[in-house]
């Protein structure tokens, strides 16, 4: 599929052609192989065709040059775009982080295309004054990662992917070395490509701070007590403000959603698509 910039976007499909939708939206700088088989295959076993994609300046997606500036909105018409592509009028959105803002964006300004929202880790407004700001620790050493020079050979490409898994993983489970190396040697021999404009595009957004009462659709958040990037009162914001949302906090779960909290989402999921079914 593609837009007048030529985006072309690498999309995956599983699952029966009639289940019920569900579209996985990815965080910033990350393939859709993210989104795990330990979370797929037991929706596709339930019935549910579960799409997922690599957002442009991701994955396989076409990168986008960085004198090209675009925003949320684009996204979200990205997304879009993928239901036209597959055949399906709405579906269930699933989005992590950036994905969960994306989400927001469709459910504000698609909202006939979205059966329910689930927000996995996300905010609805970085940058708004009246949301809490990520754990300073967090701030500095992201900024030592930006202003590094980018790691060169395969190795350090791996252990730079896999620090930041690290860095946003909570205590509530143990961090799986051997996995997370595995996971980003993969992306890095594939598909790696860590200059993405997905901040920018989420730093010139407007927030949804004040437009979270518009949102017509079921919400699930899931969020950890123990986010560094974005602290609980993001979301206990959409708690207060989507007049049909409810809130699971995971007591010491950081931004990351690990296949160990998954026997404890999925019934939750499946219970929150069922209501809109």
């Amino acid at each position: 599929m593609s837009d007048d910039l030529n985006i072309e976007l690498h999309v995956e499909s599983f699952g029966p052609v009639g289940g019920q939708p569900v579209l996985l939206l990815a965080g910033a700088d990350s393939p859709c192989t993210r989104w795990s088989p330990g979370l797929i295959d037991p929706l596709v076993a339930a019935g549910y065709r579960v799409v997922r994609f690599d957002t442009r300046d991701s994955g396989l997606s076409t990168k986008v040059p960085s004198s090209v500036g675009y925003t949320l909105e684009d996204l979200a018409a990205d997304a879009v775009g993928v239901l036209d592509g597959e055949g399906l009028a709405d579906a269930h959105m699933v989005g992590r982080s950036m994905g969960g803002m994306v989400g927001q964006v469709l459910a504000l300004d698609y909202p006939e295309r979205v059966r329910s929202l689930t927000l996995v880790g996300s905010s609805p407004g970085l940058g708004d004054d009246r949301l809490p700001l990520p754990e300073d620790a967090l701030v500095d050493r992201m900024a030592e990662r930006l202003f590094s020079p980018p790691p060169a050979s395969h190795v350090d490409k791996v252990s730079w992917v896999v620090e930041l898994d690290r860095l946003l993983a909570g205590s509530r489970y143990d961090f799986e070395e051997e996995a997370a190396v595995l996971r980003a040697d993969a992306e890095v021999r594939s598909c790696w490509y860590p200059e993405s404009g997905h901040g920018p595009a989420v730093n010139s957004s407007p927030s949804r701070l004040d437009r979270l009462g518009e949102i017509p659709v079921r919400t699930l958040v899931v969020h950890g007590t123990a986010d560094p990037v974005f602290p609980v009162g993001h979301a206990t914001a959409f708690l207060e403000g989507i007049p049909d949302a409810e809130l699971w906090l995971v007591e010491d779960l950081g931004h990351e959603l690990p296949d160990a909290v998954l026997p404890d989402l999925l019934p939750r999921l499946l219970a929150h698509f069922s209501l809109t079914a």
